[in-house]
């Protein structure tokens, strides 16, 4: 297991004593038996350990009980399509490829469809949670590939919901971020944003119904070159307020007006077109790596959170 330990900086621990939730101190509950030691929760005993939707990737290959790698709604953004040969665990981290698509390899239907120049990568976890702690470990790839770690339900298990007016289907980015953007302004930049897209909703495709958010996300210029080395990123989301952190140190707050629901936990590796353009071919094959995902649940909120 992962030994790497948690050091919350103060101005994190400050905040959060103080907040309307008077997180105090330091000791989550147990965790299952495939961790050695319980992660400390830097929220203090408000929250406790989720084994099952935390990893410390130091196995041969991803554990099937906890993650899809695949999304099974989503095949992918054009012109680039997910592939679980792009998904590894490796050297204690997981491991996300984005890679050119060779000649052979596209068929007639991809196409068609549009999905032939690119193969990216994803994972999605198996269960659903509302509220808690989120942390990973991350190091982007050297690439004009948008990295990123995010909460969202594509109400795969709704269609009642997902097809039909009405509803909405929610997004918390934790961690949105380009190793090598086209663009020189976007070097270092971390971006946390929150979507709410009005359904009928379809991942890429029937999306572009979105909810005006105020205050909806955050542009943060880190002190360092995130494909340089491993950062971590994290969010805090309880009923009242989402709270996004950069190696312990808070960089953005609002206020949580509409993101109540359970949401599933998400890695990719994703061509951004619309957005930053295509990557170099020259940069390709690379990989975005990622140490731990550690996750603490907000006790006795997420009852209330599945009712809603």
């Amino acid at each position: 297991m992962s030994s790497r330990p948690f050091a919350p900086s103060r101005l994190f621990v400050r905040r959060f004593a103080v907040g309307a939730l008077l997180f105090v101190g330091a000791v989550c509950s147990p965790s299952s038996a495939l961790f050695a030691e319980t992660p400390v929760c830097p929220l203090g005993d408000a929250f406790e350990f989720a084994p099952e939707l935390s990893d410390e990737f130091d196995g041969a290959a991803l554990d099937a009980e906890k993650w899809f790698d695949f999304n099974p709604a989503w095949r992918g953004r054009k012109p680039a399509l997910f592939s679980r040969q792009n998904v590894a665990v490796a050297d204690g981290t997981l491991r996300l490829t984005a890679s050119l698509m060779k000649p052979e390899e596209v068929d007639v239907e991809n196409k068609v469809r549009g999905y032939d120049k690119y193969w990216k990568a994803i994972v999605k976890s198996r269960e659903k949670i509302a509220y808690g702690y989120f942390e990973a470990r991350c190091q982007a790839m050297r690439a004009n590939v948008c990295n990123a770690f995010w909460l969202y339900d594509p109400h795969s298990d709704r269609p009642d919901v997902k097809y039909v007016e009405g509803e909405f289907s929610e997004e918390i980015d934790v961690l949105e971020v380009f190793g090598k953007p086209s663009e020189p302004s976007a070097q270092n930049v971390v971006w946390g944003t929150l979507h709410r897209y009005a359904t009928p909703y379809l991942e890429s495709i029937v999306n572009k119904k979105k909810d005006k958010l105020a205050n909806k996300g955050f542009k943060f210029k880190a002190p360092f070159d995130p494909a340089a080395d491993f950062h971590r990123y994290a969010v805090a989301w309880t009923p009242t307020e989402i709270r996004w952190f950069v190696d312990g140190e808070e960089v953005f707050v609002r206020e949580n007006d509409f993101f109540h629901r359970p949401l599933h936990v998400v890695f990719d590796c994703e061509i951004m077109f619309d957005w930053m353009g295509e990557p170099d071919p020259a940069d390709l094959p690379a990989t975005f790596n990622v140490d731990y995902v550690r996750v603490w649940r907000l006790k006795d909120a997420n009852a209330a959170a599945a009712k809603r």
